[in-house]
């Protein structure tokens, strides 16, 4: 729901380009602080891990979604009200907050 962007991108000597989202480049970008590890260096990580019938887009956000499942915990899904309601407040605030960004991005790109 979010604006694709495409970037160009060197990774093993080469350019290549891949389209994410922008919440997946945020995301991305995340990863790269977190880890201290370059953005072209960490996309060669996931390249030369991936299955070749994968693209290296799908690698990188099956990557992104691993690496962010793996660091929930607990007391994360507690803190952010996750299953504690029976009307699933908790499911519609994410996808008011994906809504509101989404609208957010285009009336800054028109």
């Amino acid at each position: 729901m979010t604006k694709l962007m495409n970037k160009i991108i060197m990774i093993n000597n080469r350019r290549t380009s891949m389209r994410l989202c922008l919440k997946e480049w945020d995301a991305l970008y995340e990863v790269c602080k977190i880890e201290h590890i370059s953005k072209n260096h960490l996309i060669e990580m996931i390249e030369a891990q991936k299955e070749n019938t994968l693209g290296l887009t799908y690698s990188t956000r099956l990557f992104l979604m691993s690496y962010f499942r793996e660091a929930a915990s607990e007391e994360g899904h507690k803190k952010a009200g996750h299953g504690l309601s029976a009307n699933y407040g908790a499911i519609d605030n994410v996808l008011k907050k994906i809504y509101d960004d989404y609208m957010q991005n285009n009336k800054a790109s028109n």
